[in-house]
């Protein structure tokens, strides 16, 4: 017996003309992979246009967790091997190359920031002028959510934004949890009880 995983595709989505658009289902099905390589990456690459990656806890936003999120993003490919990788570096992220002399990625081009959704009034006075794109991780979970978080949300929305109603933002989540502040907050309790999880289609052989 083997088990067709289907995989998410973003691109039905990104036709809708929104703001805010939230994505959740089971963990490993494409998610991510489809936000940071078309969203993200994708869009660097074709607009010149910088996102901000955020998880909740600033804790959450390690420098290797953000270079193990990237590490499946064809960098040399995308960007016809003038890069080789992607590399966090003092709060930002960047295309780079790796330095064999030092042992290391060299942070060369800057694509993007890191924002943890926790540590977002430090960044308040900000200029975010150059970017068009906030994606969200792990946004539905099953633990702790911040105090007053969709306030928080938002209000680091209207710092990147500005008032121009171009910035889009992309929640991701791994879970479906009904206690998530987000959908009280934006009144979404009554469609998510509504949503039942897909199953795989199988496929059996002899």
């Amino acid at each position: 017996m083997s088990i067709i995983q289907e995989h998410y595709n973003i691109d039905k989505l990104l036709e809708v003309d929104a703001n805010i658009y939230l994505i959740v289902g089971e963990k490993s099905n494409g998610k991510s992979f489809q936000a940071k390589n078309k969203c993200m990456i994708d869009n660097y690459i074709q607009n010149k246009k910088r996102f901000v990656l955020t998880r909740r806890w600033d804790t959450d936003m390690t420098n290797s967790w953000v270079s193990q999120y990237f590490a499946d993003v064809d960098v040399a490919s995308k960007t016809k091997n003038k890069y080789t990788a992607i590399v966090p570096y003092k709060q930002a992220i960047y295309f780079g190359i790796f330095d064999e002399k030092k042992g290391r990625i060299k942070p060369i081009e800057k694509i993007g920031y890191i924002i943890p959704l926790s540590m977002e009034q430090h960044y308040s006075s900000g200029s975010y002028l150059d970017v068009d794109t906030i994606v969200f991780e792990e946004f539905m979970e099953r633990g702790v959510y911040g105090k007053n978080e969709p306030d928080k949300l938002m209000a680091m929305y209207s710092t990147i934004d500005r008032k121009r109603g171009t910035t889009k933002l992309i929640l991701v989540g791994n879970t479906i949890s009904r206690v998530c502040p987000y959908l009280k907050a934006w009144e979404l309790d009554k469609v998510f009880r509504k949503m039942k999880p897909r199953r795989h289609r199988s496929n059996y052989s002899s």
